[in-house]
């Protein structure tokens, strides 16, 4: 599992230069690489790393999108790797955004995707794009909820019957190891995900907010 502190204002004497989250985003982007060097061996292709500037949407932007379609914000847009977050302090949105903007030194060209702005029906169609994988950034919030704009895909989540085989993916879980409930909708999120016969690239990842 990872690990991480996501502690905000909290009073340090000395701020450390690598601090718990840069290291559980590290982690979690050598799973990124390690899944993308994969694939391009198994391909027989040459891996190119391409280091274009990249804008990634949806990160401190104020333009709501014009469609709930996120494969075809990602088609249009030419995205291979969409981060999707459910968050109600701002933690999980601001690792999603950190996680899209660091994938094109890899050569995934990352998309953040608030859930509550997103049709997830369209979720098993993902795999129509080449190399594509989707994380996905689940806090927990109270007593094991899902946060307020993750649970509308909570709810789909819990009841649907779709086929998501070929859909590969990643559950990064974000909560506070003093609640009964810890982590609960990260987890949840990954079991259903496998259930319905997706591809889990790695074990779901936790951060404990409590960080003891």
């Amino acid at each position: 599992y990872i690990y991480a502190k996501m502690s905000e204002g909290r009073n340090q004497p000395e701020e450390p230069w690598i601090g718990p989250l840069d290291i559980a985003l590290a982690l979690a982007l050598v799973v990124v690489v390690v899944w993308y060097v994969w694939r391009k061996m198994h391909e027989g292709r040459e891996e190119k790393l391409d280091l274009p500037p990249i804008r990634v949407p949806g990160m401190g932007s104020n333009r709501a999108s014009s469609t709930r379609n996120f494969l075809e914000r990602m088609k249009s847009s030419e995205k291979n790797l969409i981060v999707f977050y459910g968050s109600q302090t701002g933690t999980a949105e601001e690792f999603a955004g950190r996680l899209a903007k660091e994938g094109h030194r890899f050569g995934l060209r990352g998309l953040v995707a608030d859930l509550e702005d997103c049709d997830m029906e369209e979720l098993p169609k993902l795999k129509e794009i080449e190399n594509s994988m989707a994380i996905f950034c689940m806090a927990t919030y109270g007593e094991g909820d899902p946060t307020d704009n993750a649970q509308e895909f909570y709810d789909w989540i819990k009841d649907t019957d779709e086929d998501l085989s070929g859909l590969r993916y990643v559950v990064f879980a974000l909560g506070n190891k003093t609640y009964e409930h810890y982590n609960a909708v990260g987890r949840l999120v990954d079991q259903q995900l496998e259930k319905f016969g997706a591809e889990r690239l790695f074990e779901c990842g936790e951060g404990d907010d409590d960080g003891k």
